[in-house]
């Protein structure tokens, strides 16, 4: 169930200079490199030849050369020469992927090239902007990738995965929850009004005691997601639309890119972003490495998963995990598998 007349971030900016990078996305294997330009470049990683991986090979003037037989391919695929022989086929080529780099990210249009549309990719501008800082990392999950969607999208399990760090009864127990579908995007909002804070928050930011608090989640079609964290003082009022964007008195915003490597195994980029003066320099270390194992203790809840649904007889998989009980918080996942769903069909 890959969708793949889509845009996918297939690496951090930062990873790819000018060596060859493979990388496989959506059961595609792709060598990825730049040019002396900076230009990035990705092609399907397989020589038209005998088939070895390109990335074997090695690149010299923005062309990669083939491990096997010598044979040089250009930066559109095409094959440019076959040792020992003037001739060259016509079908000596291995495909090229469109390729946008934008705010830290390198993405790939991994389905028609003719369908590609720059207009259709979901930018992140804080990462982009001199004021905000952030921290990222990549995650290699041994799991499918709807699974990944089905956490974020039900941020109550925050009160029990990540009760040491951002996480309290408050947010499963408090929370107001408001849930909405926009054509292909899920937005979930939970506002939770005088709780106590969570931890980190009182570790960091500016109430020790008792606050507001919002987590505003939005799922964007095919393979992103965005939360905005913010709080403010008790009983503030504090509720109107521009929670999405503000971090109130004090927050910071989350965002992820999901990229299947295959139908078990899923890329996720990461990244937690803030205003500069909400976090002082010294705190930053140690307020990303609490944000770091929030990331890390989601890992092992979706591979637990995944290997559950491996040995489930009823023949329940991350596509339809046959929950013998429904409960409320399920409906903002419900409505982007239903999106993914259609889309697919």
């Amino acid at each position: 169930m890959f969708m793949e007349n889509n845009w996918y971030v297939a690496a951090w900016s930062d990873e790819i200079g000018a060596s060859l990078y493979p990388r496989t996305l959506l059961d595609q294997p792709v060598v990825l490199y730049r040019k002396h330009d900076s230009t990035v470049i990705a092609l399907e990683d397989r020589c038209a030849h005998r088939r070895l991986p390109l990335s074997e090979g090695k690149l010299v003037d923005d062309q990669i050369h083939c491990h096997y037989h010598g044979l040089i391919y250009d930066c559109s695929g095409k094959c440019i020469h076959v040792p020992g022989q003037k001739r060259i086929p016509g079908n000596a080529r291995t495909r090229a992927y469109p390729v946008i780099e934008r705010d830290q990210f390198i993405l790939v249009w991994m389905g028609d090239p003719e369908r590609a549309d720059a207009s259709k990719i979901i930018s992140f501008p804080r990462l982009s902007d001199p004021a905000w800082g952030f921290s990222k990392v990549l995650l290699h999950v041994k799991a499918n990738y709807m699974l990944i969607f089905d956490n974020l999208l039900d941020l109550s399990h925050v009160a029990y995965v990540h009760n040491s760090t951002i996480g309290n009864a408050a947010v499963a127990e408090d929370a107001t929850i408001t849930m909405e579908r926009d054509g292909n995007s899920v937005g979930v909002s939970r506002e939770m009004v005088d709780v106590p804070a969570a931890p980190n928050y009182a570790q960091f930011g500016p109430y020790q005691g008792k606050f507001d608090r919002w987590q505003i989640g939005k799922y964007i079609y095919p393979s992103y997601f965005y939360i905005n964290n913010g709080c403010a003082a008790a009983n503030s009022g504090n509720g109107d639309e521009s929670r999405l964007e503000s971090a109130g008195e004090w927050g910071f915003q989350v965002y992820h890119g999901i990229t299947p490597e295959t139908e078990k195994t899923t890329h996720q980029f990461w990244v937690i972003a803030h205003r500069l003066e909400m976090i002082g320099e010294q705190n930053r270390p140690e307020f990303y490495r609490q944000h770091h194992q929030v990331i890390g203790e989601d890992v092992v809840i979706y591979e637990a998963q995944q290997k559950s649904l491996d040995t489930d007889q009823s023949g329940a998989t991350p596509y339809d995990v046959k929950s013998r009980s429904v409960i409320q918080a399920d409906t903002g996942l419900n409505l982007a598998r239903k999106i993914i769903n259609q889309l697919h069909e």
